[in-house]
């Protein structure tokens, strides 16, 4: 199999996750990519929620869903994506006999070859789920669902307030980090996933969330959405005896290194 991508060319991924995953959170995503040439990439792209026939609209709305989440968008997304999609297509390990395992999403790549329609299926799901989930939210950010992820730690505790903001775009694929409002630097986009590992492993109150920034003493996070979180008030450890608060604190100190 020829592995390059022909331009121009249609490619078509669809993604469905694991049997075993349970509503709502079950989906079906397809991605129609139209690759005109090294510069251009249009996408028609779906996301459909699947059995949520089997829970009610309070349990829906319970996990953070509402009941309109099946998406459509049809556009350009920026030329980053021609490689990214390059990049898997041509490192992964393709074999032509579809399988399908209770514990395993499903994804299959339909493209050209000979002159014909195929349909091919990469072996290493799992890096494929990752790439599907982060052009998704690519898409999400392009069509203006979505805004890019940012990140404000803000430390009230020492003499001297110390800010610093996260801000990454998955549309350009950019991560970026300013202490202070001074100019912002470039981080490694492989640092973001680690970034959110270690943030979200703690848990958020909302209901104890402030919603003006605040000033007395303390430690703070905000994720872009106005409120601001306290360590140990609203941001806080998901067992006793679970270490996620200072491994927040770690993770901002070595960034401000």
């Amino acid at each position: 199999m020829d592995k390059n991508l022909q331009l121009p060319g249609l490619y078509i991924i669809r993604f469905q996750t694991a049997p075993s995953v349970p509503a709502p959170f079950s989906h079906y995503d397809t991605f129609k990519l139209f690759i005109d040439s090294e510069t251009k990439i249009k996408v028609d792209f779906s996301i459909n929620y699947i059995d949520r026939d089997e829970l009610s609209e309070d349990e829906i709305l319970d996990e953070g869903f509402s009941m309109d989440d099946n998406y459509a968008w049809k556009g350009n997304v920026p030329v980053i994506w021609i490689k990214e999609f390059q990049d898997i297509l041509s490192t992964s390990h393709i074999i032509r006999k579809r399988e399908e395992k209770e514990f395993e999403d499903f994804v299959e790549v339909e493209l050209e070859e000979d002159g014909k329609r195929v349909t091919v299926y990469p072996v290493d799901k799992e890096r494929w789920a990752y790439y599907v989930q982060e052009f998704m939210q690519a898409i999400f950010e392009t069509s203006g669902r979505e805004n890019p992820f940012e990140l404000t730690f803000l430390d009230l505790d020492g003499p001297k307030e110390v800010t610093l903001n996260l801000r990454a775009s998955f549309a350009e694929k950019t991560f970026t980090m300013s202490k202070n409002s001074a100019s912002a630097q470039n981080l490694e986009w492989k640092q973001l996933q680690h970034v959110m590992d270690t943030v979200y492993k703690a848990g958020f109150m909302e209901e104890l969330a402030l919603e003006k920034k605040p000033s007395k003493k303390g430690k703070y996070l905000s994720a872009g959405d106005g409120l601001w979180y306290q360590f140990g008030v609203a941001v806080v450890e998901t067992t006793a005896k679970s270490k996620d608060l200072a491994k927040i604190e770690s993770l901002f100190a070595s960034l401000m290194k």
